[in-house]
């Protein structure tokens, strides 16, 4: 049997958060949903589920709007935390370079983070707070220091962490080919430059 290509698996993830969505705000049963998807397998043209739901009169056009919008607001919350998983990454490492935090405790409370639910993401800051580690204070300064540690390309937004840079370094974002420059020194005047890992 053919492993399914990337288009495929790509197809079958984004028809399985359809199915879910379409299940969670009523529009769709679980028996229509599980025709649908049964009726998919069979054909030999793989329709998209959406597409294949308005061709059995189960979702209306209407329907289908409401679906894709809460499908984009999903794919963006995700993309949000995300950003906000590396952004807190850094955060950690400017912690323990500041000499803030261990590394146990960094790796308690990134432990703690990923066990919450989705719908109730904390950033890494407030649980080192909650749990003693840090003080609001020293959450700041570790804030103050990060901005100075990220670039973030112009054409596409994407994050770079500085560290992995030698200061004044040129370079193209991987994702959209648009130059980037590192700074020499970072912008922020709390920044400690020792922080720039691998600086001579």
């Amino acid at each position: 049997m053919n492993e399914p290509s990337r288009k495929e698996k790509s197809q079958r993830k984004a028809d399985s958060l359809f199915g879910q969505i379409a299940l969670r705000l009523g529009i769709v049963t679980k028996a229509q949903l599980q025709e649908a998807l049964e009726l998919q397998r069979c054909s030999k043209a793989s329709k998209p589920l959406g597409l294949l739901l308005m061709e059995l009169k189960m979702v209306t056009e209407k329907d289908l709007e409401r679906i894709v919008a809460a499908q984009k607001a999903l794919l963006a919350e995700a993309s949000t935390r995300q950003k906000a998983v590396r952004e807190d990454n850094l955060f950690g490492k400017v912690a323990i370079r500041l000499g803030f935090c261990t590394e146990e405790q960094l790796a308690e409370c990134l432990g703690l983070q990923e066990q919450l639910p989705k719908e109730r993401f904390m950033r890494l800051g407030d649980i080192l707070v909650i749990k003693g580690y840090l003080t609001v204070e020293q959450v700041k300064k570790v804030t103050d220091t990060q901005k100075g540690l990220i670039v973030y390309c112009g054409s596409c937004d994407t994050q770079y962490n500085v560290v992995m840079f030698r200061p004044g370094a040129s370079l193209q974002c991987y994702r959209c080919g648009s130059a980037l420059r590192i700074p020499t020194r970072s912008t922020s005047k709390s920044i400690d430059e020792a922080i720039y890992f691998g600086e001579e």
